[in-house]
């Protein structure tokens, strides 16, 4: 019996959002694979494969060596999915460009992974930022503590309207607004695989940034560009989804993700896991 051992990290113990991979590991215990979870790095467990889900921009450093001391590891070298790494529209103060922007974390989620860490880990501190974030929000003009910014992503006209402190705030990044839209929706591709099965669908929503709610799927099945692809490959991403779009010809990567969310309704997780269940076996070893 094949064995597959999926790594949270210690602070998932307590309460978690439904992944992707709690409804693929339901398919994989029918098909006869022993699946086992662990919280943590400090036990020692045996499996054919690790499957880390880590929800965290950047790994660890005890976790990373934990995960490549495993012989089959999905994602061994996927250490850093921060918007600076994956990222080739950021932009600086000063540049010369005129087209619309939007200001993210650098951190993915908005940056709450490693809010609810810290805040896990320093609660006297959380408990005094948590008092101090509503008082900057009502001083500055335009707001940029980090509560604000993981809400919804500002938009500007041009980079010369975005203010000076963001460019000075190191957990924020600015970056060129590529939507894909036909005038009254915004749309939004995923990419999601496992090994060496995918599903490629379009989504389409009301706002800009296409808050998972707003959104209706539109296609399945479209052909994945190659700047995408590359972008797996270059990565070394086993498993994941990425996120783009497509704005006359131009292909952005807007966002990586090493575990993703479950899709939501009983439909639309039996037909991605229907797509890429079966791709465990090409990354199971043959022994």
């Amino acid at each position: 019996m094949k064995r597959v051992l999926i790594l949270f990290h210690e602070s998932q113990r307590r309460k978690r959002p439904h992944y992707l991979i709690d409804a693929l590991s339901e398919v994989w215990r029918k098909q006869g694979i022993h699946v086992a979870v662990a919280f943590g790095v400090r036990e020692r467990l045996e499996a054919d494969l690790l499957i880390p889900q880590v929800d965290l921009t950047h790994t660890p450093d005890e976790y990373i060596a934990y995960i490549r001391s495993f012989p089959a590891a999905v994602n061994r070298d996927v250490t850093d999915i921060s918007k600076r790494k994956i990222s080739a529209f950021l932009l600086h103060g000063g540049e010369d460009y005129d087209g619309p922007v939007i200001v993210k974390t650098d951190n993915n989620c908005g940056g709450i992974p490693e809010h609810r860490l810290a805040r896990r880990r320093h609660p006297l501190l959380a408990q005094a930022r948590r008092k101090a974030v509503p008082v900057a929000e009502c001083l500055l003009r335009r707001p940029f503590a980090w509560r604000s910014v993981s809400r919804r992503y500002p938009i500007y006209n041009s980079l010369a309207d975005v203010p000076a402190c963001v460019f000075r705030n190191r957990a924020l990044v600015v970056e060129r607004f590529l939507p894909e839209t036909d005038g009254t929706r915004y749309f939004m591709r995923h990419y999601l695989f496992l090994g060496d099965h995918t599903r490629s669908v379009r989504v389409a929503g009301p706002t800009p940034t296409l808050k998972r709610a707003e959104c209706t799927l539109i296609d399945e099945g479209l052909p994945v560009p190659e700047e995408v692809l590359s972008m797996r490959r270059t990565l070394g991403l086993d498993y994941g989804k990425i996120d783009y779009t497509v704005q006359a010809g131009r292909v952005a990567v807007l966002d990586v993700n090493r575990t993703p969310s479950g899709p939501g309704t009983p439909e639309a997780t039996a037909r991605t896991t229907g797509d890429l269940a079966d791709g465990i076996w090409s990354l199971l070893p043959d022994k």
